[in-house]
């Protein structure tokens, strides 16, 4: 396994052009595409948009962190955070018929990515979503 970023983010909105310039740097050295890593830019960003505002509700002075390793022909990601723990019944995504803003972060992260699901929490981090893809 290479560990291509291993990293604590500021949960603001101002600091996801920062993480994602790091997530794509980190893609283009496992091998991605440029389709390919602007694909998991996308789902981790989404991720990222959902810590801030569900998870830390946009309070001051908190983070998440962002690990992602390449093995083989297979990207992960572990993002993790300290917000309100996530409860899996409200992860249910809404249909593309629903059209109103916002909601459709779980949908993207599942349909650009092979897996999506929350490990149990440690002793430093309450909510571990780990993501995985094929490096495309």
């Amino acid at each position: 396994m290479t560990l291509l970023l291993e990293r604590n983010f500021p949960a603001t909105t101002a600091a996801l052009a920062e993480m994602r310039q790091a997530v794509k740097h980190a893609c283009h050295a496992a091998g991605c595409s440029e389709t390919g890593a602007e694909q998991w830019v996308l789902a981790i960003n989404e991720a990222c948009m959902n810590i801030i505002e569900h998870g830390y509700h946009r309070a001051d002075n908190c983070i998440y962190r962002i690990e992602l390793s390449a093995e083989a022909d297979q990207l992960t990601a572990l993002i993790c955070d300290n917000g309100t723990p996530v409860q899996l019944p409200d992860l249910q995504p809404r249909e593309f018929a629903d059209l109103r803003p916002g909601g459709l972060g779980v949908r993207f992260m599942r349909e650009l990515t092979d897996t999506m699901h929350y490990l149990p929490a440690n002793a430093d981090w309450h909510n571990r979503l780990q993501l995985r893809t094929r490096i495309r």
